[in-house]
């Protein structure tokens, strides 16, 4: 039977986003009561589909799909500013809702857990919707959750299909699972465009390794390359080893592994890829029809070859999420601490100790990568220099102070890069090995948390799918960002949520982590949201009319 921390670990979150949300929608309708930027398209936009008017406004670049949610519910919201704002503050909570669902999906064999574990699976509740509350409070989404923006919205669908394609191992009817996820798919490509790349490819992906794992199994063992090909190619195995124990050449690895063992199962890979590849054909069939991507103006929204942003990307994650990444920089610090001090850190702030030395190989390639995308591919939109309400324009006002300031920025990307993937592979368990026989090791696994290890092919699935999402925008935009952030945080792993000793399972400390990236997100929306609401400005050009700054 489940506790009380279990059954009220997700309502207090889901209370608690409510509680900051309506703050800052209050607000912002004390202070800014009018449609500000965008909104001045979106807000008009909605209210002629509310009066049956679907005349389309040639400035407006994306889908429909937030004015349509809006025509849907507009008999119990109505369709003034106010109540057209109200709606994403239902979609932050629901964000917070399918974040929990996600993070508990994501653990292996979860509904497994027998009545010994549930003080374990308290713990792990508790710190799934923790974990839900800091990703509903990620300050580019959480911003836009009291104006009337397509983000909120666009991200709870699309995280919705990927809840979806998650529980795609216990559904009870496949072919329902699959024809769920190709509506909830269709529904997001009428958010934003670029949402085809996380219905469709990263899904693709992840379903296909899946699979071969299931037809042939996998290998993440210590075995030379010959081994592994050889087993890929007479076994059908795939090599995907998990992240904390992976180095370029396990990633090479898992490529020449999957080659060999997809060119021996097309049948099952296309059976895989129909729902996915269904979604491409309806994506591409709109754009044929269309002429373009883009809806309305499509001169300010050519797609364009940037690489750059692959780079930006990195210090993007590190900023937002450095209480969870600056352990693997602590970690040797903290193992020179006497005993108590340093495992009470291992077990709250670190992880597991480990090797946080970056490999050379890593290193030189994505320095020499990154220089050269710099020095070929930089992009600077003409709207990033003309807008100084946007805090983008300050950071390219530092990188363009000195021709050598974007060359040199490579290492700092790198360096943002390795902590990122070294957080990915922080173990979600902390244990004291015991040797006393064969059953005392049985009941230390069976105690483990039952989380998935975050693989080689999820890696290589996000950041191809994100390179694929912003890599062709000329644009630099943190809101691009949004679900490429969310997926990385949902995958990464907790600390002990029990501990192993001599004495038996006891109860681990917090894991800290998540108390200070709350301190930390609150902090950031404090600073960004008074800056927004208190900090106007006017330009010349306008003389009385106040700007206002935002993401």
């Amino acid at each position: 039977m489940p506790s009380l921390l279990q059954v009220w670990a997700l309502p207090g979150a889901l209370l608690a986003i409510a509680n900051v949300s309506v703050t800052w929608y209050n607000m912002v309708s004390k202070h800014v009561p009018d449609p500000y930027l965008d909104e001045v398209f979106h807000v008009p936009q909605a209210q002629r589909y509310c009066n049956n008017d679907y005349t389309w406004d040639p400035k407006i670049t994306t889908p429909p799909g937030l004015y349509l949610v809006s025509l849907l519910i507009q008999s119990v919201a109505g369709c003034e500013t106010p109540n057209l704002r109200a709606l994403n503050i239902g979609a932050i909570c629901l964000i917070c809702l399918v974040s929990y669902s996600l993070r508990r999906s994501l653990r292996k064999d979860s509904s497994k857990q027998e009545d010994q574990q549930a003080e374990q699976s308290d713990r792990l509740s508790l710190l799934d919707a923790h974990s839900a509350l800091n990703i509903s409070l990620f300050p580019p989404l959480f911003f836009f959750s009291a104006l009337y923006y397509t983000d909120v919205m666009s991200t709870l669908v699309v995280l919705l299909h990927y809840s979806a394609f998650v529980g795609h191992k216990r559904a009870t009817s496949p072919i329902l699972n699959k024809a769920g996820i190709v509506v909830i798919g269709t529904f997001s490509l009428l958010f934003r465009q670029t949402n085809i790349f996380w219905v469709a490819v990263f899904p693709a992906a992840l379903a296909v390794v899946d699979a071969l794992k299931a037809s042939g199994g996998s290998s993440s063992i210590n075995m030379d390359a010959q081994t592994v090909l050889k087993r890929s190619w007479s076994h059908g195995e795939v090599y995907d080893c998990p992240v904390e124990s992976a180095g370029p050449q396990d990633f090479l690895l898992f490529f020449m592994s999957l080659a060999l063992v997809v060119v021996k199962q097309p049948v099952l890979i296309l059976k895989t890829v129909v729902p996915y590849v269904l979604l491409i054909a309806l994506f591409a069939s709109f754009v044929a029809w269309n002429g373009s991507v883009v809806l309305g103006d499509k001169s300010a929204h050519t797609a364009t070859l940037h690489l750059p942003q692959m780079l930006y990307f990195w210090p993007y994650i590190i900023f937002f999420s450095i209480p969870l990444t600056i352990g693997t920089v602590l970690s040797p610090i903290v193992q020179l601490l006497p005993n108590e001090p340093r495992m009470f850190l291992t077990n709250t702030l670190t992880g597991k100790p480990k090797n946080v030395i970056p490999g050379l190989i890593s290193a030189t390639l994505f320095i020499a990568i990154g220089v050269a995308a710099v020095h070929f591919n930089t992009i600077v939109h003409p709207y990033t220099l003309a807008d100084n309400r946007h805090y983008v324009f300050y950071a390219f006002r530092i990188l363009r102070r000195h021709p050598a300031i974007k060359y040199a920025a490579v290492l700092f990307y790198y360096i943002c890069a390795w902590m990122a993937y070294q957080t990915l592979g922080n173990t979600s368990t902390t244990q004291t090995q015991v040797t006393q026989g064969p059953q005392k090791k049985k009941n230390q696994a069976d105690n483990v948390a039952p989380a998935e290890p975050c693989q080689t092919s999820f890696v290589v699935a996000w950041v191809a799918t994100t390179t694929l999402s912003v890599a062709t925008a000329p644009l630099v935009e943190p809101r691009y960002f949004i679900i490429p952030w969310i997926i990385w945080r949902l995958h990464v792993p907790h600390l002990s949520a029990l501990q192993e000793g001599k004495t038996g399972t006891k109860k681990a400390p917090y894991d800290m982590r998540l108390v200070l990236e709350t301190i930390w997100l609150l902090a950031i929306n404090a600073v960004l949201g008074y800056n927004f609401l208190h900090r106007g400005f006017s330009w010349p050009q306008e003389p009385g009319k106040v700007q206002r700054f935002l993401w």
